[in-house]
């Protein structure tokens, strides 16, 4: 009776694992140095998950569409990867917990309220993970930005809005969709324009 009952129960825990990784999951590859990595399923529910590897990692990539997910490091890192992207660990550390969600905002982002219809919110991201935040305008007019913060990744976490920003020493950054992109080389922006499309 026993032996019955359990490969029934694993062959049910296996079948509920399999169904949670297609419907509520995000897969994340951590990568370090000389190419090593590894992955692991984040539920897209915005608790919070450990992460056991101690492997020192220079990058985040997340493969999961319409996700913002924030990874805290062990010297005190805040890694946040919008969409379908790769960021940027700095400096590069173990990770020892991170957490996933649906939407534009994440713990790692600071609290802001949502921008009114026909605007997009953007996160400017420097170094040691200080970062800020402004509205654009999706009507394709240029807009100031005023913040002195020299800036390493641009993130955007609305799709179909595509916006373009130039840096003070002449660096042209697009940003199309849900997606952080590098800004190279690193330095503060003093305009950008959005639209959708």
């Amino acid at each position: 009776m026993k032996l019955t009952l359990i490969p029934a129960l694993l062959s049910t825990s296996v079948l509920g694992l399999n169904i949670g990784r297609g419907q509520g999951n995000a897969q994340i590859t951590f990568i370090g140095a000389a190419g090593a990595q590894f992955t692991q399923d984040f539920p897209i529910d915005g608790s919070v998950v450990k992460i056991t590897n101690p492997l020192s990692i220079s990058h985040i990539y997340d493969g999961t569409k319409g996700t913002v997910c924030t990874f805290d490091g062990i010297d005190h890192s805040v890694t946040t990867v919008a969409g379908v992207s790769q960021v940027d660990v700095g400096p590069p550390q173990t990770q020892v917990q991170g957490s996933c969600h649906w939407g534009s905002t994440a713990r790692g982002y600071p609290d802001h309220p949502q921008p009114p219809t026909g605007e997009v919110l953007i996160t400017f991201i420097g170094a040691a993970n200080a970062q800020f935040q402004q509205s654009f305008p999706t009507n394709g007019a240029s807009t100031q930005i005023t913040n002195p913060l020299s800036i390493s990744h641009i993130a955007s976490g609305t799709s179909r809005v595509h916006c373009t920003f130039n840096g003070i020493d002449h660096s042209v950054t697009a940003v199309n969709g849900a997606q952080t992109v590098d800004v190279g080389p690193p330095q503060t922006q003093v305009s950008g324009a959005c639209y959708v499309g």
